[in-house]
């Protein structure tokens, strides 16, 4: 049934948006319990995660190994969203972050792109100087 249209405005595309924006949610929920299983089980094989700063991980495995540092590195971070919408494939959030680390702390808007059930990119942004978190959690493979 993705990509299907019956009817514009219909129960298919108004089916589809509640489930990619539950997806959304529940890796909100995930990431503030901190929770890598429940990051990963969202997340597409092929995932790319995309930090302010432009940097990019890539793969199920690599994104959850990144968060795991992720969390080791903020214990307190937590993820208040303000706002979902949802646009086409994507769920669009805005809201704020609580971090120890002034750089992580601020608000921000959020990308997450749904593709047949699963997240295949997670973007962050903000304002300002960006943190480069990406590259400096990633497993030492991945570092070039």
């Amino acid at each position: 049934m993705v990509g299907t249209f019956f009817r514009p405005g219909g129960d298919v595309i108004m089916f589809q948006r509640g489930k990619r924006k539950r997806l959304a949610r529940n890796l909100i929920a995930a990431f503030n319990a901190h929770d890598c299983a429940g990051v990963q089980a969202c997340l597409a094989a092929d995932c790319v995660f995309i930090d302010s700063s432009g940097a990019r991980i890539d793969g199920r495995e690599t994104c959850a190994e990144t968060t795991r540092r992720f969390f080791e590195a903020e214990p307190g971070f937590h993820l208040a969203i303000t706002s979902y919408t949802v646009v086409g494939e994507e769920v669009l959030m805005s809201g704020t972050t609580t971090a120890r680390d002034p750089l992580v702390a601020k608000d921000r808007l959020w990308r997450a792109k749904i593709v047949q059930g699963e997240v295949a990119e997670f973007q962050s942004y903000c304002d300002g100087e960006p943190r480069l978190l990406a590259r400096a959690l990633a497993p030492e493979a991945y570092h070039y």
